[in-house]
């Protein structure tokens, strides 16, 4: 052996010396601050218990949905073969396996979506007209199936135990969000609109604005899919729409794994890489919890990975129908959130650079990958010209201090309250010091539901990844798209550093900074075995801390016994959402036409079956313009009754407490103050007219 290749062994083991002691160092910093959760895992595993196991209509309810999830997969998929036939994939260079068939079944959903778009705006959203776009698409899959190339899937490959393990956390991952994606749903978003506007918009029978929930003016692209799954699973029973439509929306969670394992399959990673690179997206307790909770952003997540894709397999062979590509995928994830016209900054820059490189050719690559852009914003733009006819602003219910708009329910000093709100993620009043800890911070301290905390969990291994990416960006000549992946991941980072820190919203970049990571450690590491192994285990082992969180969050709710149906519906929501015995009571003694006034009441308009007024995210506006307007309870009570509700119905232990209310004005004084709370007090806790009421919510009747 010569000096040379010794002195490289010697650095090797020494960097994988100094890289296990980091990943260590961020381990237990990680699992230091996940006391109320993988912590207290071995109480939380007995939820799981307490009940009988099997009934036949809860099971029959989460089959059904999971049978509508499957037709609406072959839909996508037959759809989107018969457009790739068409008009997109070249025949002598066509994506590699597994994303052969997560291409097509992307770009069909993404059509599809369209589709029941202009069927919303006809009034056709009916089970007949589901039925008959579920049958047409199942014929396409036919005729596309026949003529599917499937690719060559032999290869040379050392399956090792590591990998083995990997496959087996990865394959439990799916197993439980897909379970707890059948239960009722009890995330925030999904019972405010992700499922409430589609119910709402099939009760109307197309897609109509929806009274009091502002939301029905954003872009539904997502929400589609919603629609489609509970007209057919409503065929059988509302429980089994329900059931279909969290289905639908979590098998965007494998098509994801398959679209990073593709790729990376594509770009010739190892197998052990492969699975570390799904891992890596697969363990991150948000995207589980997103999977599992009909939330939009792993679909986003889908959408913008593939563009990605797509982008960088137009940098390498300027293909033509790779633009096509771009275009489609970005359309579809500005359909579903505003927040996508980032990625088409990160994707200007990405194809000005490749301009540069083209010399005589640059002004016909930024001709057509500019058009690309314009065909995408094409694509999304039958959401906002909708919002823009009805408000008078395409962005509605954003930015309305720079594009005036109105709608019943919204102003602009909400609109600022709410952009206000949504930088209080990562904290209120960020620092430099805030703004450079910001990655170590989000890895390590996130929280769920803390604001402040960016309301959600990440886990370490992308943090334990970056000097890897680093080094292997500055010693390496890594893949073009490991290096394109790590610049839009870059690019995003700091639009969302600067904006919004939800942990949600870096989702849909993190497949393809995954990518780059994992590219980046088999490239450091090749030829150096302990170096090799002290990476993968290092990195397993952060996604298997992220796992543990996931599986004490799946216990936290503990789902199985009601996707089995040994527990009922009631009994699950009244476990998970303590305020649901009194949605039960309304539903069963009010009677059908009672409007019901929500002060706080989490945003929940699902699953109340009654007429509902409720303020959009400011929960209490109403109560609290009222309160300063009216001279004494008596005239504050007049004015309720004016408003044509039954009842009232308000989460009461903050809303009343001098030191978190939001009714107490501090430029007032504290004895005027004092007084509004009175009124408000005596407005719903009226004892005389009370129904229900205990130290949290209180329930009365509006004379």
């Amino acid at each position: 052996m010569s000096r040379q290749t010794s002195e490289q062994d010697l650095g090797a083991n020494l960097a994988a010396l100094v890289f296990a002691a980091f990943a260590i160092v961020l381990l237990n910093a990680f699992l230091s601050h996940r006391a109320m959760d993988e912590g207290q895992l071995g109480i939380l595993a007995g939820n799981l218990g307490g009940g009988p196991w099997f009934g036949w209509e809860g099971f029959r309810d989460s089959l059904v949905g999971t049978l509508a999830a499957l037709l609406i997969l072959v839909s996508w998929f037959g759809l989107g073969s018969l457009i790739g036939r068409l008009a997109l994939v070249a025949e002598d260079d066509k994506p590699a396996s597994f994303l052969n068939i997560v291409i097509p079944a992307a770009v069909g959903a993404a059509i599809w979506s369209l589709v029941w778009f202009f069927v919303g705006l006809i009034g056709g959203y009916s089970g007949l007209v589901a039925i008959v776009l579920t049958i047409v698409g199942f014929a396409l899959a036919f005729v596309g199936l026949r003529r599917w190339d499937r690719g060559e899937y032999s290869e040379q490959t050392t399956n090792t135990i590591l990998s083995k393990l990997l496959l087996a956390v990865v394959a439990v991952l799916l197993v439980l969000a897909f379970i707890a994606a059948l239960a009722p749903p009890t995330a925030k978003d999904t019972l405010l609109y992700h499922l409430a506007l589609p119910k709402a918009f099939i009760a109307g029978g197309g897609l109509n604005f929806v009274d009091g929930n502002i939301a029905s003016y954003l872009s539904l692209g997502a929400e589609m899919h919603n629609v489609w799954a509970m007209l057919l699973g409503g065929l059988v029973s509302p429980r089994a729409a329900e059931a279909a439509a969290g289905a639908t929306t979590f098998v965007f969670f494998p098509l994801l794994l398959l679209a990073i394992y593709g790729w990376t399959r594509e770009i010739a990673l190892p197998l052990t890489w492969r699975i570390i690179a799904v891992l890596l997206i697969a363990s991150i307790p948000t995207v589980y919890h997103i999977s599992s909770s009909d939330y939009i952003d792993v679909e986003l997540a889908l959408f913008v990975t593939l563009a990605i894709y797509s982008l960088s397999r137009w940098w390498k062979t300027g293909e033509r129908s790779s633009l096509v590509l771009v275009a489609i995928f970005l359309g579809a994830a500005l359909s579903i959130k505003l927040t996508a016209l980032f990625i088409f900054a990160a994707f200007t820059l990405v194809i000005l650079l490749r301009a540069r490189s083209e010399g005589a050719a640059a002004g016909k690559v930024v001709v057509s990958g500019l058009a690309a852009l314009m065909l995408a914003g094409v694509i999304a733009s039958p959401w906002y010209l909708r919002t823009w006819k009805a408000t008078g602003s395409p962005v509605f219910p954003f930015y309305l201090n720079i594009w005036k708009g109105e709608a019943t329910g919204w102003d602009v000093e909400r609109s600022n309250l709410f952009q206000a709100m949504n930088t209080q993620y990562g904290g209120e009043n960020k620092t430099a010091v805030d703004y450079l800890l910001a990655p170590w911070n989000v890895s390590v301290k996130a929280q769920p539901e803390v604001a402040e905390k960016f309301d959600g969990v990440i886990g370490v291994a992308f943090l334990m990844g970056l000097p890897v990416l680093l080094w292997g960006l500055w010693k390496f000549d890594l893949p073009v798209d490991a290096k394109i992946g790590a610049g839009m991941a870059g690019i995003m980072f700091l639009f969302w550093l600067f904006s919004s820190q939800q942990i949600r919203y870096l989702v849909p970049v993190l497949p393809a900074l995954a990518i780059a990571v994992t590219a980046a450690g088999n490239m450091v590491s090749d030829n150096r075995e302990i170096l090799k192994r002290t990476l993968q285990v290092s990195f397993a082992g952060a996604a298997i801390s992220g796992v543990l969180v996931a599986v004490a969050w799946f216990c936290q709710k503990a789902p199985l016994r009601v996707v089995l149906g040994g527990e009922t519906r009631g009994q699950y929501l009244t476990r998970n959402l303590d305020y649901y015995p009194y949605y039960a009571a309304l539903n069963s003694d009010a009677p059908a036409d009672a409007k019901v006034w929500l002060i706080n009441m989490r945003r929940d308009t699902y699953d109340l079956e009654r007429p509902v007024f409720s303020d959009y995210l400011f929960e209490d506006w109403t109560l609290r313009k009222m309160v300063w307007e009216s001279r004494d309870v008596q005239d504050l009570r007049t004015k309720t009754a004016a408003m044509g509700v039954k009842y009232i119905l308000a989460r009461h232990d903050f809303l009343l407490d001098y030191e978190h209310s939001t009714i107490v004005d501090d430029k007032k004084p504290r004895t005027e103050n004092e007084t509004r709370l009175r009124m408000a007090r005596d407005l719903i806790l009226d004892p005389a007219n009370t129904v229900k009421v205990d130290s949290k919510f209180s329930l009365i009747k509006v004379l």
